[in-house]
């Protein structure tokens, strides 16, 4: 069954042997990697063998260093749906006959006219929702799938992607994610579901750490040992309950479960505007997804701590180390979780620096601060900008902006707790587009997290007034 409309096109131009060069240019992070993933499985069964690339950005800065004359076909995965224009106007400018280009994307669509050499598969062009209904993984998989049914087994793929995307958004997989993606997963049992508490870290942090940094909602428990211990005492006495503050999430029932979201539920309500409440179920209660072939109690068990791995490696430029892995060659795993390691004191020191050495400037309807690449390194400030919510100073019912100097210009982080996008129905990625392209730079994402490069800084905030 074709689920996406151009992806009998997409399928018909790879599987087109009359090109000899072929270029696969897949995006960094958790989905962009999976991509890859599926990807280079699903061609070489086929006994097609391009080269890969990974690519941070598709940018002024970088579209000139993309060989388009070098290539009869070329392939983006993860990106590219929002750089159509900009591509067009590269291969014009080069002055050669366009390659033929498929994109498997899922980030909102731009362009003023198709150009015919672009096949562009998009959940968004089928009316779809590509914030959780599909992600580029998810693109991938579908035309793996369209292939043969024997490539069901990347499905697995899919879903890491989706889940590092955050596309369970509402507290589970819907859509194409959850229908097509995770069906195929738990019919050939490569995955477990299973409704759990949406606190992050269920098999690598105590249930009193995953408390501690909750940042969806700041109650009095947020960093505060003491009365995180209470609250646990208090359910256990309530509930004749023997939770410890050791305890991993995966170690508890689904009684014990319930009982500390419900009473999680109680605490937060007293902190949240009254017309909020209906949303708080769905950041406090959903599902959890487990790849079955990894032990639990591991960093690869649950698919939101295996993306936080991926992510440790990507965000360093180290690719291979998070790929070979995703193959199944484990001799890899000592170096992830190092790089993991390396990731977390970064996040930690950088968090330092915001609680004690930058200002965070309040505006109407959101508020940002400003860092140099030598306080807080550019590939980690999304991440801080969103960890941020559990520092005093930061307004947790505002969305925060990160603006990072870099060598050349400033990038952009944008993040939203998650109550607050379902609440105020908030779409950061439409005003950091709009507020980018006001400034000459290029930005988008999805509605409670995106990002962009400008050039120059000066007008920007005042362009984010206009349109948050």
């Amino acid at each position: 069954m074709e689920y996406l409309s151009n992806m009998q096109k997409a399928t018909n131009e790879i599987l087109n042997h009359k090109y000899d060069n072929i270029i696969v240019y897949t995006h960094i992070d958790t989905d962009g990697l999976n991509s890859r993933a599926v990807l280079e499985e699903t061609l070489s069964r086929q006994g097609i063998f391009p080269e890969y690339r990974f690519l941070r950005q598709i940018d002024y800065g970088t579209i000139g260093d993309i060989p388009f004359g070098d290539y009869d076909l070329v392939i983006f995965a993860d990106l590219g749906s929002g750089q159509i224009d900009m591509i067009d106007a590269q291969i014009k400018s080069m002055n050669i006959k366009p390659p033929k280009i498929v994109i498997f994307d899922h980030h909102l669509c731009q362009f003023k006219k198709m150009p015919e050499y672009i096949t562009n598969v998009n959940p968004s062009q089928d009316g779809l929702n590509g914030s959780i209904e599909l992600c580029g993984a998810g693109v991938c998989y579908l035309f793996a799938r369209g292939l043969s049914l024997d490539n069901r087994d990347l499905s697995k793929y899919a879903l890491l992607g989706a889940i590092g995307d955050v596309q369970n958004l509402n507290g589970k997989l819907e859509g194409l994610n959850r229908n097509v993606i995770l069906k195929d997963a738990l019919d050939l049992n490569l995955v477990s579901k299973s409704p759990d508490l949406q606190f992050y870290g269920k098999h690598t942090r105590p249930l009193f750490t995953s408390i501690k940094y909750f940042t969806d909602v700041r109650t009095d428990l947020t960093d505060n040992d003491s009365r995180i211990i209470n609250f646990i005492n208090h359910v256990n006495k309530k509930y004749d309950s023997e939770i410890t503050n050791t305890n991993y999430i995966y170690q508890l029932s689904e009684t014990q479960k319930r009982a500390v979201g419900s009473e999680f539920f109680k605490k937060c309500v007293r902190y949240v505007p009254k017309e909020w409440i209906p949303y708080l179920p769905k950041v406090i209660f959903g599902e959890s997804y487990e790849l079955l072939n990894h032990e639990t109690g591991t960093s690869f068990r649950s698919l939101e701590e295996y993306s936080t791995c991926i992510n440790a490696c990507s965000r360093y430029s180290e690719y291979e180390v998070p790929l070979e892995i995703l193959k199944g060659n484990m001799s890899y795993e000592s170096k992830m979780l190092k790089m993991l390691r390396k990731h977390k004191r970064n996040l930690a020191k950088s968090m330092d620096t915001i609680k004690n050495d930058v200002e965070v400037v309040q505006k109407d309807k959101f508020q940002y601060f400003e860092v140099s690449n030598n306080e807080i390194q550019g590939n980690i400030v999304g991440i801080i900008a969103g960890m941020s919510y559990s520092i005093e100073k930061v307004d947790w019912k505002k969305p925060i902006f990160a603006i990072s100097e870099l060598d050349e210009g400033y990038k952009i982080s944008a993040r939203c707790p998650k109550l607050l996008s379902f609440a105020e129905d908030i779409n950061l990625a439409k005003a950091i587009n709009y507020a980018s392209e006001k400034v000459g730079g290029t930005g988008g994402g999805h509605k409670f997290a995106c990002g962009a490069y400008i050039p120059d800084k000066k007008d920007f905030v005042k362009y984010l007034v206009e349109k948050v």
